[in-house]
């Protein structure tokens, strides 16, 4: 039988899932700061017309790129060149917030403003 509390606790396999679920993260934080209401218009729930909505979901985009950048550098740092304690702590959420806001991708002014490309096109000017 195969103890799968032994398979996680080795070092490749921890780092590998920890780098896994932290990619995701950042990949998921892009594309919901790129486009926040973008998972609305795929599904058939009621659409947010709300202004602060759009924020709302870019404020916790941040939060999970935020997370994902932490989640990859705690995993090299204590992993791989174990290395621990509260100054790391600290190190790695400026690391992370370094990272993160490097990540961040680029809105347009249309975005930006809180309207979509689409939108902005079709008002009157």
């Amino acid at each position: 039988m195969v103890n799968l509390a032994h398979i996680l606790s080795n070092r490749i396999v921890a780092v590998a899932l920890r780098a896994a679920l932290g990619s995701y993260l950042i990949y998921m934080g892009r594309e919901f700061y790129a486009d926040p209401l973008a998972s609305f218009r795929r599904t058939a729930r009621p659409f947010p017309h709300d202004p602060w909505v759009r924020h709302v979901i870019r404020v916790l985009a941040c939060f999970c790129l935020w997370g994902g950048c932490f989640i990859i550098a705690a995993a090299i740092a204590v992993q791989i060149l174990d290395l621990h304690g509260y100054v790391l702590a600290v190190e790695l959420m400026a690391i992370a917030t370094i990272a993160a806001w490097l990540l961040l991708p680029k809105l347009s002014d249309a975005s930006a403003k809180g309207g979509s490309e689409i939108e902005s096109t079709r008002r009157p000017k």
